[in-house]
């Protein structure tokens, strides 16, 4: 809202003035054209070209851009930029590209973004200490009138709190990248178990792992196992006389559309499985739940390398648009142990003396 207004009030204010608008991706230009050409087209002051994303009036130009191919805006020159979600766009996309469209008739550079960790807006913090050109402006989503603070209170439960503090608060946050905090600190090559066991089981696909988690109830992991490359009844083979030695009731990932192989593994084990239904809604929640184990230390996981390495890895990607996290590995990693812990952290919880369970010979 800030860069749509100030933008608006340069193009009518400073006539004949060319200005640029620049977004990571292009959905998030074409957003917001479309959200200026909806609140401006009544007045019948401006021209609107939807192909190249332009907005003309009172002799000024605004045209936006997207930084996904930053090649594309070299030999621009703007009276004014701004720079929408500087944060999340590629390294050196300012030096390189966005900074020489402004040197020759350059008047005045907005920067707008969620910080991310300690990037370009930290940088440009720095610089209004010091330098009289640079001013710098810190608002919170408190700030938002639009926004019902009871909301925003109710996203800070459940979010883990450096993730709460970086995109509500828009603090500076150190070693943001890593989503799991204190798993050193919860790692133990001594872990004891006590009472009824509870699993989760995540199912790889093509290249993936099947990772098997169990520990107990007060979130002691003592067993974790993974397979790949054997055949689906081999595997599930395998699983199940896990499932049945240890005798513990384990959440298995399914989607929306069920799962073949949760089907072929109940009737080997009956109920000590139970489907648990991973979805844009469901898996940041058991995601933001395990992070939170990890960072009040309620949780204890064995020393495997491997294991260490997928949860020190494992990051999140905030999405300015629609204002939701994703989680995953980066690419090319797995994320497989993560998964099945997060389900062993939901079974724990949520199937705690919840029926009868019995073993199938």
């Amino acid at each position: 809202m800030l860069g749509e207004n100030q933008s608006l009030f340069w193009l009518i204010n400073d006539k004949g003035s060319s200005i640029g608008w620049v977004s990571p991706i292009y959905k998030q230009s074409k957003k917001v054209y479309k959200e200026m050409k909806s609140a401006t087209e009544s007045s019948g002051l401006f021209k609107y070209n939807d192909t190249d994303l332009i907005i003309e009036g009172f002799g000024s130009t605004l045209q936006f851009f997207s930084a996904e191919r930053p090649d594309g805006i070299r030999g621009f020159t703007f009276d004014y930029l701004i720079c929408d979600e500087v944060d999340f766009m590629k390294t050196g996309t300012w030096d390189e590209v966005l900074q020489p469209t402004v040197l020759v008739k350059g008047k005045k550079v907005l920067f707008l973004s969620t910080p991310k960790g300690k990037k370009m807006m930290f940088k440009l913090k720095q610089l209004a200490y010091t330098e009289s050109n640079y001013k710098y402006f810190h608002f919170t989503s408190y700030d938002n009138p639009l926004i019902d603070h009871a909301e925003i209170n109710a996203i800070k439960a459940i979010l883990p709190d450096h993730i709460f503090r970086q995109e509500y608060l828009a603090e500076f946050v150190d070693d943001i990248s890593g989503l799991f905090k204190n798993v050193d600190q919860c790692v133990s090559d001594n872990i004891t178990t006590s009472g009824k066991l509870y699993g989760g089981l995540d199912i790889g696909r093509a290249d993936d792992y099947t990772v098997l988690t169990v520990g107990d109830r007060s979130g002691n992991v003592s067993f974790v196992e993974r397979w790949r490359h054997d055949d689906w009844s081999n595997i599930i083979d395998k699983v199940a006389k896990r499932i049945k030695k240890l005798n513990a009731v384990v959440y298995v990932e399914v989607n929306n559309q069920g799962d073949v192989f949760y089907e072929m593994l109940k009737k080997k084990v009956g109920n000590l499985v139970q489907p648990f239904t991973t979805s844009t809604k469901t898996k940041p929640i058991m995601i933001e739940d395990l992070a939170v184990q990890f960072e009040q230390k309620e949780i204890k996981i064995p020393d495997l390398d491997w294991f260490v390495d997928e949860l020190g890895a494992f990051t999140y990607v905030y999405n300015p648009r629609t204002r939701r996290v994703q989680y995953s590995a980066p690419q090319g990693l797995h994320d497989d142990g993560v998964i099945s812990l997060a389900l062993y952290n939901q079974a724990r919880t949520k199937l705690f003396q919840k029926g009868k369970y019995t073993i199938l010979k």
